[in-house]
């Protein structure tokens, strides 16, 4: 497992563990830390990297609740695992974009291409999807769509799919490239360079999301009720700057 904790050492406080990725979950939830601390809770965010573990622990009942995902991925976990995680409230929407380091524009894109996609199902279809409508390939949708159903590849592109968190090691690599908006921001890179960015889409809100049995207890509705005040608006406008949107 690769992860860290944040946490603070307190007694006679109720833990809250909620798992996270980095930028900005984990940035946000360090904003609401000393509210939640008012309330008796002690907030511990444990980090992950990878998009799997956060979603398998809070189903083994190792976490509280976790921070980091839309819900169409939350829904593809649940159908492919069988269990019934619940979304709590809506945090922030961040934009999803094509990048590339050598191309400037959608038109100089080559034929050949190389394209590096996120390789789970939920996110190949956001990218194929995407391809669809900017009229460089075409994919019919009958559920998530995969390579295999690429209908048209004028530009015959050649598509290579990598673990979503690794997709920001390989942007030297490949003509043209996913990157998600907080991968975006852990590299350092502007969202503005996008060749095309999908931004302010509710449908991909990130969540807070916990289990059927503690979704509306004290602790957790405590933590909603943190990420979904004015100053937590607040927080993301200044921080980000526009990068990333509150989504509440």
């Amino acid at each position: 497992m690769s992860s860290s904790v944040r946490a603070v050492a307190t007694r006679g406080m109720r833990p809250l563990r909620v798992g996270a990725t980095p930028v900005p979950h984990a940035e946000i939830l360090d904003f609401v830390r000393e509210p939640l601390a008012d309330c008796g809770i002690d907030l511990q965010i444990e980090i992950f990297e990878s998009f799997e573990e956060p979603n398998e622990l809070l189903a083994a009942g190792r976490l509280h609740a976790n921070f980091f995902q839309y819900l169409p991925f939350l829904d593809d976990f649940n159908r492919r695992t069988g269990n019934a995680l619940v979304p709590v409230v809506p945090v922030h929407i961040e934009p999803f974009g094509l990048y590339s380091a050598t191309i400037a524009d959608l038109e100089a894109i080559p034929e050949f291409a190389e394209v590096a996609l996120p390789s789970d199902p939920v996110n190949v279809d956001r990218s194929l999807v995407m391809l669809d409508e900017l009229g460089l390939i075409s994919c019919p949708r009958r559920g998530l769509a995969t390579v295999t159903d690429i209908a048209a590849n004028p530009r015959r592109l050649i598509f290579k799919e990598f673990a979503s968190w690794t997709l920001g090691g390989v942007r030297e690599d490949f003509d043209v490239v996913f990157l998600f908006g907080n991968q975006a921001m852990e590299w350092g890179v502007d969202t503005g360079t996008a060749l095309h960015c999908d931004r302010a889409n509710a449908a991909y809100a990130e969540y807070l999301v916990a289990r059927p049995d503690n979704a509306d207890g004290f602790v957790v509705r405590a933590l909603a009720e943190a990420l979904n005040c004015e100053s937590t608006r607040d927080f993301i406008d200044a921080t980000y700057a526009g990068q990333v949107l509150a989504a509440f």
